[in-house]
């Protein structure tokens, strides 16, 4: 048998970030051959995956990724057990470059499972559950892509916007700032004509039985329920809202202030967040 020194330890150790016991028994288990000990931690770790695949991932964060030139992103979550792990540098890591694997494809919503097989994540995913010890899941992913493309991820990572426009605004602050609104005001679509018809359905039917409830006359019913559309598109339709950065823009609509800086439409929107299948046009 080969002598495991210690100088191939940590050796070991300091490729793949292991206990120094962990590298020592695996050089044991491979008689001294640094790459076949670290084949052996990998295919270790992978039956560890599998046993470790039904425990409860509440923890996460929402992953970003976004080209040089802003035209293509890609937004996914990736979850874990605990926050510790969520917040940590390996993880968010990962994260990232689950991102950038959705937004280097050509679906605008592909199978998280598909990108979790490429060989590349597979091997990151392994790597990163050997030094973090944690489950970890891939469960949603998009590619957005337009003239210009911003983000933004709330501080905790739990929540992440990603959008389209189709002009390069006069300010990047413009888009940013566009990105923070939506992370805070969580818009159903972009346009009116983006809100499914069942929830416009709901506010008419809440609002003609409460106008009739209290006994408003038939002919201005209508009138209160053309009002109370309209101002639910007026919270929940992006382009209808008024900005959130009233300190900056004004009391503006999001419309307006878009228009303000040269554009006229945003053309892709991702709300994400951790736990909740995020909203995309």
């Amino acid at each position: 048998m080969a002598q495991i020194t210690a100088a191939l330890v940590k050796q070991l150790r300091e490729s793949t970030g292991l206990p120094m016991m962990e590298c020592k028994h695996a050089l044991t288990e491979s008689d001294g051959d640094f790459d076949k000990a670290k084949d052996w931690l990998r295919k270790r770790h992978r039956g560890k995956l599998e046993e470790r695949a039904g425990r409860q991932t509440g923890e996460g964060r929402i992953g970003i990724y976004i080209d040089e030139a802003r035209k293509i992103g890609g937004v996914i979550e990736l979850c874990c057990e605990t926050a510790p792990v969520a917040k940590n540098e390996l993880f968010v890591n990962l994260a990232n470059a689950f991102a950038r694997k959705v937004a280097q494809g050509s679906e605008e919503s592909p199978d998280p499972a598909a990108i979790r097989d490429d060989p590349e994540i597979d091997a990151l995913f392994v790597e990163t559950y050997g030094k973090l010890r944690e489950t970890m899941n891939f469960v949603q992913c998009r590619r957005v892509t337009g003239e210009y493309v911003a983000s933004y991820v709330h501080h905790d990572g739990k929540t992440g916007v990603m959008l389209a426009l189709d002009a390069v605004p006069g300010s990047d602050a413009v888009a940013a700032d566009l990105c923070m609104h939506a992370a805070f005001t969580q818009p159903l679509a972009i346009e009116k004509d983006g809100v499914p018809a069942e929830e416009v359905e709901k506010v008419r039917s809440y609002a003609r039985e409460a106008a009739l409830a209290e006994g408003k006359p038939e002919n201005i019913v209508e009138k209160i329920i053309q009002g109370k559309v309209n101002a639910f598109f007026g919270e929940k339709v992006l382009m209808e809202q008024l900005h959130a950065r009233n300190d900056v823009y004004g009391k503006k609509k999001v419309r307006q202030v878009l228009a303000d800086a040269g554009v006229s439409a945003v053309t892709g929107l991702t709300v994400m967040k951790v736990g909740t299948v995020g909203n995309g046009e």
